[in-house]
């Protein structure tokens, strides 16, 4: 509905109603009309004039899971500004308690000869960053998939076409895997983030001349660890997703915790900091073909205006060149009517993993956040498994589990389970922030083959030892 339909809907409200305010109007109008999110905007901020923050949240968060027509935008962008505030007011809540202490013991000790003092007449040393050395072209390699019914002779034909109007900006030679459709995946598009298992063919192209260097093609699918020609590609196939991998991890971190505080880091380092402010476990390390001692990052070179998209100059991906259609932030996705939670980057699916979720519809249906993520949550009998990561605050969590065998099912109070390994890739991929929705629609793009798994090990400084959690497990 658009804001000229709306405004009708509303003055034929007040002139039936005329005792009744714009809050009764916003109410009546969310309950008439639940997926039109120009509904859910302004009752979000009728609820924020009103002083109320939380409902005004929750408001918000309901027109972000509605269809994305009329004032979509303005509802993601008055929530994630709303939820800014909101860190801000803890943050500085939290560095008003701390300066009070520290003053109470500036006047305990300030005048007391000992250690304080001493430490006090020292010059800190300043830590001296490492400084990147260029990163070397690496060999590129693109899975797209193709129809089943191609013959050897017409995959060679339509390959070539894609590989001539695809990459015109590329002067290097590089390799495209061909696979066996994937269903629910995009035709002619490279897949940045699937493991092939069948291969159909493989050709090498120059872009430069325009030639094709080496293809190589097959009737019918041929398991790929059985083809040693594939041996090399799938090498650097593995190489360049691990690379995608990081910056993806390092640009979504950056990017939310930009929604969160309204600025950058000074340094990739701060994004990994003990808890309550894990981004990340920790900043992933370039892979030594880079020739790289850490990734570049250049937090000047940020537009607010354009905050994602410039993050391709703040972060540039080294080595290899940025995927044709671009990354987007993070997003979790849960199905669950197909218990599949996914991990996804715009139209790039990222990960997929089957989940346990709650029994009778208790698992709520809507748009969260990743509020904290805590490693080794305490709970008895280690029934939230190796990592925990909180969405809403009344005890809702994506978990890993000691019941394996409840994987696939609805068994729990309202919680998300997934199997240890994938809960662990899971909480190195998502950071603070990263946006998590769930909905009863099915999940596409199964069955999925995720890429070798990637974790970033997570340290004591991300423990909780002194909290018992007792989340809807």
């Amino acid at each position: 509905m658009d804001k000229v339909s709306f405004l009708q809907e509303k003055s034929t409200f007040h002139m039936k109603y005329p005792d009744q305010s714009d809050l009764a109007f916003y109410r009546w109008y969310t309950t008439q009309y639940p997926n039109e999110a120009i509904g859910w905007f302004h009752l979000g901020q009728e609820r924020e004039a009103q002083g109320n923050s939380e409902q005004a949240l929750e408001a918000y968060r309901r027109g972000l899971v509605s269809k994305q027509g009329s004032y979509y935008n303005e509802t993601r962008d008055a929530y994630q500004r709303l939820l800014r505030e909101r860190q801000r007011n803890s943050l500085g809540n939290r560095t008003r308690l701390l300066l009070a202490s520290l003053l109470f013991l500036y006047f305990q000790f300030a005048f007391s000869p000992g250690p304080l003092r001493d430490a006090s007449s020292k010059t800190p040393q300043t830590a001296k960053q490492p400084v990147p050395t260029p990163a070397q072209t690496q060999p590129h390699v693109e899975v797209i998939a193709v129809p089943p019914t191609l013959s050897a002779r017409e995959l060679s034909e339509q390959v070539r076409r894609y590989v001539e109007s695809r990459r015109p900006a590329l002067t290097q030679p590089f390799t495209v895997m061909v696979v066996p459709e994937v269903p629910g995946s995009p035709l002619f598009r490279p897949l940045l983030f699937y493991q092939p298992r069948e291969v159909r063919g493989i050709l090498r192209y120059n872009p430069a001349s325009r030639t094709v260097l080496s293809e190589k093609w097959w009737d019918k699918p041929v398991q790929l660890e059985r083809e040693p020609t594939l041996a090399i590609g799938k090498a650097e196939l593995t190489d360049e997703q691990l690379t995608l991998q990081h910056v993806l991890i390092l640009r979504n971190a950056l990017y939310r915790y930009y929604q969160q505080t309204g600025t950058l880091p000074a340094q990739l380092s701060d994004l990994a900091g003990a808890y309550p402010g894990n981004y990340l476990p920790q900043i992933p390390v370039p892979p030594k073909r880079l020739l790289l001692k850490s990734y570049p990052y250049h937090p000047k070179a940020f537009l607010p205006e354009s905050a994602w998209d410039s993050l391709r100059n703040v972060l540039p991906l080294p080595g290899y060149p940025e995927p044709v259609v671009p990354f987007e932030p993070l997003q979790l996705h849960l199905s669950t009517s197909t218990h599949t939670m996914k991990l996804i980057s715009g139209s790039h699916l990222v990960r997929s993993y089957p989940v346990a979720i709650g029994k009778n519809g208790s698992t709520p249906e809507g748009y969260y956040t990743i509020q904290q993520k805590i490693n080794q949550p305490r709970g008895h009998d280690n029934i939230y498994g190796t990592r925990g990561m909180v969405f809403q605050e009344n005890g809702y969590a994506i978990h890993g589990t000691n019941h394996p065998e409840s994987i696939g099912s609805s068994v729990s109070l309202g919680c998300v389970r997934l199997y240890n390994a994938a809960v662990e890739e899971l909480y190195t991929f998502v950071s603070l922030g990263t946006e998590f929705i769930i909905s009863n629609a099915p999940s596409s793009a199964q069955p999925w083959s995720n890429p070798v798994p990637f974790v970033l090990p997570a340290g004591p400084e991300e423990e909780t030892p002194q909290v018992i959690y007792n989340w809807l497990h």
